[in-house]
């Protein structure tokens, strides 16, 4: 279309685009008649579903209007947009609606759990445990329990075929077993047993037991959870007496944490933030634990569930165990923490609750003070943005609450100032 109009001969331009003359022909003369680019007519019936009725098809779908349904599949909706005309203007087939639907990689109808961050202080702490990690002590253990297993037994036999192995849907309960276990980071030995429960003096023993076995003076480091379980007065105690230092009587938590995570004695805690307990690598062992030793099996007591799992306690170490390689390093977390939180504001979702509210602002004003590089400007100004639009939504939500209202208002004035400084145009 360009050549001819140049003088260019027909039979060059079949040359060099090698295609017919008629072709040629053809589109040189519709240059010629028009100087528009436009489709001529076609054959066929025209299109029923146009781009607006998609638009409302997917607005419908997405957001089930029925009482008491969270989502509906696509024979339900079919059903509706047929029942409700005026919704999209005409009658729709569950195929066309399927494909408008797969057509956007929209799944509305799946759900899928997720842990948000809400300490405050996840990001020093998830850092200092990769970089225990990264560079281990020579005594690193990770220190956890798998509770409330059950004792399951089925009523029918298994049975065996050329796919894999049937077993009998109904089962009859016999209690739960607990599998405390410390594993050795540097060799992946796990060190474990069954018990009953996982009460504090069945911790204390447990834990007492496995430092005993170590070098009496080696520096020990254990990663473990926040379960109360963990910093009780009574492992302070013992702590201090495997450390051969005395301990302060300590009557909150927190402050018991603080010490067993000091440095001035040689077993020291490490305590992964709270919502991070997958930081803690022996939960990778949890899981292959539940592939191989649990999953199908038929116990007729707690007695034999705790036996399986000593079992393959003893199997891992002897045949299996291995140092796990520990390759995340929390790249993108930061900005991704920041982006959910703004997506949550911009939505003002009536769950949001005021407790909650106050550690995301916490949250996100740590972030603003040690990791502003690690998330991208624009979403800092988005962020800001939509706080500064919703004061109605956010003081309906602090209610009065001096604590989560400052830690509102400094999170603005933090973000005000950096963007004033680095001479920032928020619109």
């Amino acid at each position: 279309m360009l050549f001819t109009p140049a003088g260019v001969q027909s039979g060059v331009v079949v040359w060099f685009f090698t295609c017919s003359l008629t072709m040629v022909r053809r589109w040189g003369g519709a240059t010629e008649e028009s100087a528009q680019l436009l489709d001529g007519k076609r054959s066929g019936r025209p299109v029923l579903f146009t781009e607006s009725v998609h638009l409302r098809l997917i607005a419908f779908y997405c957001q089930c209007p029925l009482p008491g349904c969270r989502s509906w599949s696509v024979r339900w909706a079919t059903h509706y947009f047929n029942e409700h005309i005026e919704i999209i203007g005409r009658r729709i087939s569950p195929s066309t609606v399927h494909r408008v639907i797969s057509a956007r990689s929209l799944r509305p109808h799946r759900v899928r759990y997720f842990l948000h961050i809400t300490d405050p202080l996840f990001f020093p702490k998830m850092e200092r445990l990769i970089q225990l990690y990264r560079e281990p002590p020579q005594h690193l253990f990770c220190f956890d329990e798998c509770s409330g297993v059950q004792a399951l037994e089925r009523i029918g036999v298994e049975i065996v075929t050329d796919h894999g192995v049937k077993i009998e849907f109904e089962y009859k309960r016999h209690g739960t077993r607990d599998f405390l276990s410390i594993m050795d980071v540097g060799s992946g030995k796990v060190f474990g047993r069954a018990t009953e429960n996982h009460r504090q003096e069945t911790l204390v023993e447990f834990f007492t037991e496995h430092v005993n076995q170590q070098p009496k003076d080696a520096v020990l480091h254990y990663i473990c959870d926040n379960l109360a379980g963990h910093s009780t007065e009574l492992l302070c105690r013992s702590v201090a007496q495997l450390s051969g230092v005395p301990y302060p009587p300590l009557k909150r938590a927190q402050q018991r944490r603080q010490w067993l995570e000091s440095d001035e004695k040689r077993i020291i805690l490490h305590f992964t933030p709270y919502h991070g307990s997958w930081l803690n690598q022996v939960e990778i062992w949890f899981g292959i634990m539940g592939m191989k030793c649990l999953k199908g099996r038929s116990f007729a007591s707690g007695d034999e569930l705790g036996l399986a799992m000593t079992a393959f306690c003893a199997t891992w170490d002897e045949h299996f165990a291995h140092p796990f390689r520990w390759t995340y390093t929390g790249k993108g977390l930061a900005e991704k923490v920041v982006s959910r939180f703004t997506e949550w504001l911009l939505l003002q979702h009536k769950q949001m609750k005021r407790g909650f509210l106050q550690k995301q602002l916490l949250l996100i004003s740590n972030l603003r003070r040690d990791y502003w590089q690690d998330v991208p400007l624009k979403r800092w100004q988005d962020l800001h943005k939509v706080l500064a639009d919703s004061g109605d939504y956010l003081q309906q939500i602090i209610d009065g609450c001096k604590k989560t209202q400052q830690a509102l208002v400094v999170l603005l004035d933090e973000l005000s100032a950096e963007f004033q400084s680095k001479r920032c145009c928020v619109k």
